[in-house]
């Protein structure tokens, strides 16, 4: 009996906190190895199976699912070590289990043998059994550490996959804020483009018509941030904006109303928008902005594209905001772009970004085109410009064409 050292430990008092409750199984052929290290093990306070071969060890251990480390002998008749290791690596409810093999000096054959085979330690005959003491602790250790990492992990899935859900919750509200279609009619065509970077973005757009139809109002806004908090802002600035287009004909008295019924709901956050209210027997467009881009004017009979720029801070983060409201004598064939910063917020590689003036060539170029294919041509033009199909902000374009 190859054994050395045979004196009892005293258990380390920081070490009975959990390490007793734990169950063992010692394999081995020889009956004075699996009696003597049955009786220290036990003096530890662990509790300990013991199998005199290694069919015995898979048997014990379908039977016993509470078996928390395998310590067994290499060299056994019938099954050797080595091939229970094997046995146990490819079992999933074992596989975890950690795994100490006993060996004989010179074995070194062997012990490559079993590393490669997953074993997760080795201890040589004649052994010490403050050395196994230790081996089996850490072991012990290490597994339920992997555990709670494991059980941690499983709840962040829990967690992520409510999030998403939530998320998705968001993400359907926010496109049902959006209008199911746009108010056409003879004089005036409407198109869209919406191109969230997020399940749930923060652009929001809305089209209205206005005093019995002789008005339309357009609101393009951006709210700062992306997610579950953007998507409830997103429905604040509906409503907001809802409440306020109808009784108020003047883009500076809507965004005002919205400012006021944004502040006190929105911690920490903005909203930036731009509101134009077009006038259609009149070909008038009157407009106002909190500190969103300006608006863009492709005047097709000249082909040339100019911006228009009124300038406020955004709603909801100051109580009191001073919004201007300017008027544009429209001619036909006009096209009006209203956009979200998504535009130029994603730069090429050396910080170019796609800015206004960019928009306008890419508008000039197409301008014999329909509104519809000029809005998706703008979008290819940005994902060629940038290199990516994916933006870093969300992208909005809508599109008002002024008929002839």
């Amino acid at each position: 009996m190859a054994l050395a050292n045979q004196r009892h430990i005293a258990p380390d008092p920081a070490d009975e906190r959990h390490d007793g409750e734990a169950t063992l199984l010692i394999v081995d052929d020889d009956p004075d190895i699996l009696r003597v290290v049955k009786f220290y093990l036990t003096k530890q306070r662990y509790l300990v199976e013991t199998a005199n071969n290694a069919v015995e060890a898979l048997a014990v251990l379908r039977a016993n699912p509470t078996v928390e480390l395998i310590l067994s002998d290499v060299m056994m008749p019938e099954m050797s070590g080595l091939d229970l290791l094997k046995q146990v690596r490819s079992n999933p409810q074992w596989s975890d289990l950690p795994v100490i093999l006993i060996s004989a000096e010179g074995e070194t054959s062997r012990k490559i043998a079993g590393l490669n085979l997953g074993a997760d330690d080795f201890i040589t005959k004649p052994f010490n059994f403050d050395e196994l003491m230790a081996r089996v602790r850490n072991h012990l250790r290490l597994r339920r550490l992997q555990r709670e990492v494991m059980h941690a992990n499983e709840l962040l899935r829990q967690q992520n996959e409510r999030f998403l859900e939530d998320m998705e919750a968001a993400r359907m509200v926010q496109l049902a804020l959006l209008p199911d279609g746009l108010p056409q009619g003879p004089k005036h065509r409407l198109a869209s483009k919406y191109v969230p970077v997020d399940r749930v973005g923060g652009d929001f757009f809305d089209a209205v018509l206005l005093d019995g139809g002789s008005k339309l109002g357009v609101l393009v806004a951006d709210v700062c941030g992306h997610g579950i908090a953007a998507a409830f802002v997103t429905a604040m600035t509906k409503i907001s904006f809802r409440n306020a287009c109808f009784t108020a004909n003047d883009p500076a008295e809507v965004l005002s109303a919205m400012n006021r019924a944004l502040n006190p709901n929105i911690k920490n956050g903005y909203v930036t928008a731009f509101y134009g209210v077009y006038d259609i027997e009149r070909c008038k467009l009157a407009y106002a902005s909190g500190g969103h881009p300006p608006l863009l004017v492709h005047r097709r009979a000249e082909n040339r594209v100019f911006e228009l720029q009124p300038q406020a801070t955004f709603l909801g983060f100051f109580e009191k905001v001073a919004f201007e409201t300017q008027v544009l004598d429209t001619q036909p064939g006009d096209r009006i772009i209203f956009y979200t910063d998504g535009m130029y917020e994603s730069p090429k590689p050396g910080d170019d970004y796609f800015n206004a003036q960019r928009i306008g060539q890419s508008l000039m170029s197409r301008q014999g085109q329909d509104l519809e294919p000029v809005l998706t041509g703008v979008l290819d033009d940005l994902r060629a410009f940038v290199g990516a199909e994916l933006f870093r902000d969300d992208v909005t374009l809508v599109g008002l064409d002024i008929k002839e």
